[in-house]
């Protein structure tokens, strides 16, 4: 099927990092992260194929939003070494499968995902990733997938952001802006938590319709909450909307065509790794010539 995926690239290496500890190779390097994504890459070829694709890293800092909200992201600790030493490996990796790689200076992976999701393109759009900014760019091209058991992939679209948050995906930087992030550093509003934001925003439809009719909030104290929060609230609004016009030399789906797995490439690196359970995998991949080759 012809698709563009993006990959959330640190989400998911964090996601694997934390999730298989003490993973070590014959060197004693931490190989966790590592292992992870390339059992997450053969899964993702051998069950959701796409023409089209990117792994999306975030790189430095985001100034609009630190401009905004100085304390925006201050309190992440930062990356740890034991992860730091498998991000070029990991690259080389994604090269190898074919996925070219996205990035740019003072950018979030969110941003430019929300970029290309803005495009006028015809092919339906995957967005594989955890972070609930990116329901906001849901729409009737544009899904969220990830992981599921089996082989199979979970995949969010209107209807499943509007069941797992109780509001629509164009309502979604409201509900955030409401709900504050913790993970970010951005503030809510005091006593207003996800089904509190999800009716306010059913009642009034947005941000500025409630700030404009806060006398009719039924209650007395959340009315006072949201009118002292109001400046917050834009500020807010701001930190979670994603920044749709940042690529301006974007050239189209074209600069994302993938190129087709080097298996060669990658036995290789699962050899040097010694990841045997996935060489027996990778094996199965290699031309009919290099499997003679190795028999030898």
């Amino acid at each position: 099927m012809k698709r563009i995926i993006l990959i959330d690239a640190y989400g998911q290496i964090y996601r694997n990092f934390f999730a298989l500890r003490n993973l070590r190779n014959d060197k004693d390097e931490p190989v966790n992260a590592l292992y992870g994504m390339a059992r997450f890459l053969l899964g993702l070829e051998e069950n959701l194929g796409s023409e089209y694709g990117a792994a999306v890293f975030d790189k430095g800092k985001c100034e609009r939003r630190t401009q905004i909200l100085p304390q925006y992201k201050a309190q992440r600790p930062p990356m740890p070494d034991d992860l730091r030493v498998q991000i070029e490996p990991i690259r080389v990796w994604l090269r190898a499968f074919g996925w070219p790689l996205l990035e740019q200076e003072g950018l979030e992976a969110d941003d430019i995902i929300g970029c290309i999701a803005s495009q006028n393109e015809e092919l339906p759009l995957n967005i594989l990733s955890y972070d609930k900014d990116l329901a906001q760019l849901v729409n009737k091209r544009v899904s969220l997938i990830q992981p599921g058991k089996n082989n199979t992939w979970l995949t969010q679209g209107v209807e499943e952001v509007q069941e797992k948050f109780g509001v629509r995906p164009e309502q979604i930087v409201d509900y955030l802006a409401l709900l504050g992030d913790s993970s970010d550093n951005i503030p809510g509003v005091p006593g207003v938590g996800p089904k509190t934001a999800a009716k306010l925003l059913a009642q009034f439809g947005n941000l500025e319709r409630l700030l404009a009719n806060l006398n009719e909030v039924d209650s007395a104290r959340l009315q006072e909450a949201l009118q002292q929060s109001s400046e917050m609230l834009q500020r807010n609004r701001e930190l979670v909307e994603l920044e749709l016009d940042c690529l301006p030399n974007w050239q189209g789906i074209e600069s994302i065509r993938r190129t087709a797995p080097n298996w060669r490439k990658i036995m290789d690196l699962a050899k040097e790794q010694n990841f045997n359970s996935l060489i027996r995998i990778i094996e199965k991949k290699l031309p009919a010539e290099k499997k003679q080759l190795e028999l030898w």
